[in-house]
């Protein structure tokens, strides 16, 4: 066999390249044309094409491609390629090191990590996030910031920020946006206490959060518009069963089925879907029973939505398409959120001269917690008795018909 200086590497002689006795594992052959690009021979068979340069003090060797699966010439190719870049002052070691580091930490493998530890807590006694919390910030996470899903998380910095909580206010809503910052905020944290990052580039961001509070709540007018402008379809039922109920969003957008006890007019809201950790009973009026009786007609295990994983989804276009029905009614409305309705039922309770203990129990407001320890009355004829009151009010301003006609 020729010198392993002076071999002119083929494919052909590449394959009947083998060590002897005498030889190290590992041995590497260089090309007698391109001094600096060889193969390196192990005794298990494998074979690696290289390319060595010297780049600063340093002696380097890039490993690039195992014989099977590129052949001499473009293997050459490919080291001429690495030394052309080495004459332009570049180290492609350390750029293939980086770029590797740069995969390792991208920010959608940090999201997976920070999620899976949300479910299966590391430390002893922690409970796992509650599946609502959970699915919320999974949204904020992988949805609002998918622009960065595969961007390295150390390249993440505070501009990046503030471009996306502005780009998430302008297409979501500040409340979104400011829930998104919310969550990325507490998952840098996690990174940075967890040495997987230097500082949390979110905390430094002082736009996010800053939102007065919303003191938005619909005038009997403004409900009698909203109502009328809903269609008999799952998104129209839902904003009914909000102003209804004083449900949040979620708890009626995601309801099954099985929280429904027709027979005692009851929905039990159990404490994994509660934003507090607190069950809540929802006595169910005429009004609400006809709604969700017509709604699960065609369901099979959740009361809206169309899947069996988690419910009704396409929030932001439904609502969308309810506010251009209104103003292509003629209505001008000053801007709303479905939250608003929460409030608007808070507010017109109280208007009612609802006290104001029921209309925190309406609302599943968790009391004081003195009250929690001794007082434990659950107010469900109370409840009930307000939920009618408001009902009729709702079916006076809306159809000018007796009490639970509205529906």
């Amino acid at each position: 066999m020729a010198s392993p200086a002076n071999l002119k590497l083929t494919d052909a002689v590449v394959r009947k390249l083998t060590l002897s006795d005498d030889m190290p594992d590992g041995k590497i052959f260089f090309d007698k044309d391109l001094p600096r690009f060889g193969v390196r021979v192990w005794r298990s068979g494998r074979k690696f094409w290289f390319c060595q340069y010297r780049f600063g003090k340093k002696t380097k060797k890039e490993s690039f491609a195992l014989t099977t699966e590129k052949t001499a010439e473009q293997a050459r190719d490919i080291a001429k390629d690495i030394l052309a870049h080495v004459r332009l002052g570049r180290d492609p070691v350390a750029e293939r090191q980086q770029r590797q580091a740069d995969a390792e930490d991208r920010f959608s493998l940090l999201v997976a990590s920070y999620l899976h530890e949300k479910l299966h807590p590391i430390k002893p006694g922690k409970k796992p996030m509650r599946s609502r919390s959970y699915e919320e910030v999974k949204r904020h996470l992988e949805t609002h910031c998918a622009t960065f899903a595969n961007k390295p998380i150390r390249s993440i910095t505070k501009g990046d920020v503030a471009d996306l909580y502005k780009d998430i206010s302008r297409k979501s809503g500040a409340g979104a946006a400011s829930h998104t910052w919310g969550s990325l905020r507490a998952m840098m944290d996690w990174a940075v206490r967890n040495d997987k990052l230097e500082r949390n580039v979110a905390a430094l961001y002082d736009g996010g959060g800053t939102n007065p509070p919303r003191d938005r709540k619909l005038s009997d007018a403004e409900i009698a518009i909203i109502w009328k402008a809903c269609r008999d379809d799952q998104f129209g039922n839902i904003v009914k069963l909000l102003l209804l109920t004083g449900a949040r969003r979620d708890e009626v957008g995601h309801m099954p089925i099985a929280e429904i006890d027709f027979e005692t007019r009851e929905w039990v809201l159990p404490e994994e879907r509660a934003k507090n950790g607190r069950a809540h009973l929802v006595p169910l009026t005429d009004a609400t029973l006809a709604i969700l009786k017509k709604a699960v007609e065609a369901q099979d295990t959740f009361v809206f939505g169309y899947g069996k994983e988690r419910g009704f989804s396409g929030w932001s276009k439904a609502k969308t398409a309810l506010d251009k029905r209104i103003a292509a009614a003629g209505h001008k409305l000053e801007p709303w959120t479905l939250h608003d309705l929460r409030r608007t039922f808070a507010t017109g309770l109280q208007r009612l001269k609802v006290e104001p203990h029921i209309i925190e129990a309406c609302l599943n407001h968790a009391p004081p917690k003195l009250q929690r320890t001794y007082q434990l009355h659950d107010y469900a004829d109370e409840k009930l008795a307000a939920l009618k009151l408001w009902a009729d009010h709702l079916a006076r301003i809306v159809t000018e018909q007796p009490a639970e006609a509205a529906a």
